[in-house]
């Protein structure tokens, strides 16, 4: 694939390093440009996963990971001091644990904060548990989602959201909402080739879904049956 195929397949991390490739030649022009843009949205440094073989988990009929099940628990709490208490300890841990135990508490701490409206701290924390375990793609996966909804630019949620799909290929969540990404870049730059992958990467995505995601895979047929009005404003802007 060339390097214009990654970018409007929003395979950003492979069209920077394929443009990292391009010492001379006629595509050299073309390899800068890409590599100007990425590098704005911090590709040059994002963190790169460090083993092989992870455990990714599946998503649950409540639309919830095993990495989740903390925070389930402290929301729970129904007495302030206790509640605190436990906030307090993933701080803690934050500071003093293992890597895979920081990477846990900022996820849920960025759980935590996501359930509060704190959308910037909400971010801040999962790139956290990025930065201490590359390995686990539902911590890419949900930093991306959350860019996605709440105002991050498209790059920067492609970004993770690609990294997610590269760790677990099967996951419909992360392919529907890179498609969701890849249809704004289209109506956004006004960019054709974007909608054609966005919705590629959708019927991957109903495909991908279990029995038990009922709601989700609902949803992403909702995004196909609306690909229609999304291409017709697209040629008639």
């Amino acid at each position: 694939m060339t390097m214009d195929d990654y970018f409007y397949n929003g395979e950003l991390m492979k069209c920077y390093e394929a443009a990292l490739q391009v010492q001379e030649g006629p595509e050299k022009a073309l390899a800068i440009k890409y590599l100007t843009l990425l590098e704005e949205y911090d590709f040059a440094t994002l963190p790169k996963p460090t083993v092989l073989v992870e455990t990714q988990h599946a998503e649950r009929a409540n639309e919830s990971y095993p990495e989740s099940d903390a925070v389930a628990e402290i929301r729970a709490l129904k007495d302030e001091a206790t509640f605190s208490k436990r906030v307090k300890e993933l701080e803690h841990v934050a500071r003093t644990g293992t890597a895979d135990e920081k990477a846990l508490s900022f996820f849920t701490q960025g759980e935590l904060f996501l359930f509060a409206h704190h959308y910037n701290e909400s971010v801040h924390c999962f790139k956290q548990a990025v930065k201490e375990n590359p390995n686990k793609a539902v911590f890419w996966g949900i930093t991306g989602q959350t860019m996605h909804r709440f105002g991050w630019m498209p790059f920067d949620a492609l970004a993770y959201l690609e990294q997610a799909i590269n760790l677990d290929p099967t996951n419909a969540r992360w392919k529907w909402n890179k498609a969701l990404v890849l249809i704004q870049l289209a109506k956004d730059l006004q960019l054709a080739p974007f909608m054609a992958n966005a919705a590629i990467v959708l019927e991957e995505a109903i495909a991908a879904c279990g029995e038990q995601q009922r709601s989700l895979k609902e949803a992403i047929q909702n995004t196909i049956d609306n690909m229609d009005s999304y291409v017709f404003s697209l040629t008639h802007t």
